[in-house]
C-alpha cells in the first residue's frame, strides 16, 4: 500500500427528503441525476433529485394488471425503475407506470435476494443477474445446488431485437468457491466501468475483473484485497449444507458489498464480519440485535489507482451510514443514514453525500 496517501470520506452536503418511516438508498440514474429509495421489502420506492424532491412515489401491487407478488431485487435500467419478481422476471416502470417486461425464456425458481440488482444495456443486449432455471434437476438445498451454483454463470445477456440469450461471468476455477467444498449462497455484486467489469462474489474479499469481449464479458485477473482483520468465513466440506451454517453461526464473516470507480481510483465497500468473541448477544428484539451488529461491524473502504494497485483500507463511512450502493456524477458517494445508528431522531429519510479525499 502506499503510505504517503491518506483517504477519508467527508461530508459535503446532506438532504432530508419527507417522508415518515424508513428507505434505504438504493441506486442512482447518471443521466436523469435522480435516486431511487426503498422500503426493506422493497414493494414501495420513491424517486427524488438531489435536493430531496420526490420525482414519484409508488406502492407495487401484488394484485391486478400490473402485479408484482414478490420483489428479489430492484434498481434503474435506462432511467426506468426495474424490479426482478418472483413471478414475472425483470419488470419496467417510468412514472410509476408499467411499460414493458424483459422476459426470461425460461421458468426459473427463486432462490435469493439480490443486494444489487444491476442490470444494464449495451447497445443491443440487456444483461441481468442470471435466475436460476426450474428445468434443473438440482434441488434447492441441496449441496449439489450449490456446487453448481458456484460454477454456473453470474450473467445472462438477451439481445433485445432477436431474443437469443448468452451466459457469461463465470467465476474463474481460482476462484476459492470452486474448490468443492460448501462456501453458503451465493451474492454477486458487480459492477460495469468504462473499462470493464468488476465483481464480487461477497465472501471474498477478492475482486475480479472482466473484460467486454465478443459474446459478454471475458474473465482478466483477479485482485486480493488487502484487510486486516477480516473474518473468514468457514467452509464446510460436509455433504450436509446445514454444517456450514452450524460452523459459522456464532460469528459474521466478512462481506465485500458494492465496487465503485470514483474519478482516478476504484474503491472496494466491506464489512469485516464479527469474530465469535465480539459477536454481539441475540435477544428477543431482531432490531435491537441487527443495530448492534451494525454498529460492531461498520463499513469501510479500500482504495486502488488505476492500474487496482492498493493505496488504503479501512476507509471509514459515516457511523450512521447504510452499506453505500451510489456514487453521482460527479464522482462523489450518496448514502443513506440509518436512524437506529444515530443519538438524533430526525423527521424524515436523511441522504448524505460524501466526497473521496486523498491528502
Amino acid at each position: 500500500m502506499n503510505k504517503n496517501l491518506s483517504f477519508s470520506f467527508d461530508i459535503i452536503d446532506s438532504v432530508e427528503i419527507d417522508y415518515l418511516g424508513e428507505m434505504r438508498l438504493i441506486d442512482y440514474d447518471h443521466e436523469l441525476d435522480k435516486y431511487l429509495i426503498v422500503t426493506a421489502d422493497y414493494m414501495e420506492y420513491m424517486e427524488v433529485t438531489q435536493t430531496g424532491e420526490i420525482l414519484t412515489h409508488h406502492k407495487l401491487n401484488p394484485d391486478g394488471v400490473d402485479a408484482v407478488a414478490s420483489v428479489l431485487g430492484i434498481g434503474y435500467l435506462e432511467g426506468d425503475v426495474t424490479v426482478m419478481s418472483e413471478t414475472k422476471g425483470y419488470v419496467r416502470f417510468r412514472d410509476s407506470v408499467k411499460i414493458g417486461e424483459i422476459k426470461i425464456p425460461y421458468d426459473f425458481q427463486p432462490y435469493m435476494f439480490f443486494q444489487k440488482l444491476g442490470v444494464f444495456q449495451n447497445e443491443s443486449m440487456i444483461y441481468y443477474p442470471k435466475p436460476w432455471p426450474a428445468s434443473s434437476s438440482i434441488g434447492m438445498g441441496e449441496i449439489d445446488f450449490y456446487q453448481a451454483l458456484y460454477n454456473s454463470p453470474v450473467i445472462e445477456g438477451k439481445n433485445v431485437e432477436t431474443g437469443d440469450t448468452v451466459n457469461t461471468v463465470r467465476l474463474p476455477e481460482s476462484s476459492a468457491l470452486r474448490d468443492g467444498q460448501m462456501h453458503g449462497m451465493l451474492f454477486p455484486v458487480y459492477t460495469r466501468t468504462e473499462e470493464n467489469l468488476l465483481l464480487s462474489t461477497w465472501f471474498e474479499p477478492k475482486i475480479y475483473i472482466y473484460q467486454k469481449g465478443d459474446l459478454g464479458y471475458d474473465y482478466e485477473k483477479t485482485v486480493t484485497i488487502d484487510i486486516p482483520g477480516w473474518v473468514e468465513n468457514i467452509p464446510s466440506s460436509s455433504d450436509d449444507p446445514s454444517q456450514y451454517y452450524l460452523l459459522n453461526n456464532k460469528q459474521i464473516g466478512g462481506a465485500v458489498t458494492n465496487l465503485f470507480k470514483s474519478g482516478e481510483y476504484y474503491v472496494a465497500v466491506y464489512h469485516k464480519g464479527l469474530s465469535e468473541e465480539n459477536h454481539p448477544e441475540r435477544g428477543d428484539d431482531v432490531h435491537a440485535y441487527r443495530i448492534s451488529v451494525r454498529k460492531a461491524d461498520p463499513f469501510y473502504a479500500a482504495i486502488f489507482d488505476k492500474d487496482f494497485n492498493q493505496l488504503a483500507a479501512d476507509v471509514a463511512f459515516p457511523a450512521t451510514s447504510d452499506s453505500p450502493t451510489v456514487i453521482n456524477k460527479n464522482g462523489e458517494f450518496v448514502v443513506s443514514k440509518v436512524a437506529g445508528l444515530s443519538e438524533t431522531e430526525d423527521d424524515g429519510v436523511i441522504l448524505y453525500t460524501l466526497q473521496l479525499s486523498a491528502k
